[in-house]
């Protein structure tokens, strides 16, 4: 099952093998085909909707950028089973919720 806060290899269409960050509950998880995710790059901009990870945090291969405005569904079949690494921490997951709120325009 795919877990909340964990980082995994997949296949997002039209691009490449990325990480991608499974936001989506784990009761949600368990009972869809697909999952919310949020993608990793490693082209590092500033953005308010982005958020910063170390190389190592949560198994991150290299230092990279969470692109929240770019949150969406994957089916699980295109996620590989296995996480990277340990969960994000509660503080790093709700940056990202808060970067996800302002891609969709609510103030923060």
């Amino acid at each position: 099952m795919l877990r909340r806060g964990h980082l995994y290899w997949a296949h997002v269409p039209d691009d490449k093998r990325r990480p991608v960050l499974v936001v989506s509950p784990e009761e949600r998880n368990t009972r869809a085909l697909d999952a919310i995710v949020v993608p990793l790059t490693t082209v590092v901009r500033e953005g308010p909707w982005h958020v910063r990870l170390r190389r190592g945090e949560g198994g991150a291969p290299q230092a990279s950028v969470l692109k929240c405005e770019r949150v969406t569904t994957l089916r699980t079949a295109r996620i590989d089973d296995r996480p990277l690494g340990p969960a994000l921490g509660p503080t790093r997951m709700a940056e990202v919720e808060r970067g996800i709120l302002r891609a969709i325009g609510v103030p923060v």
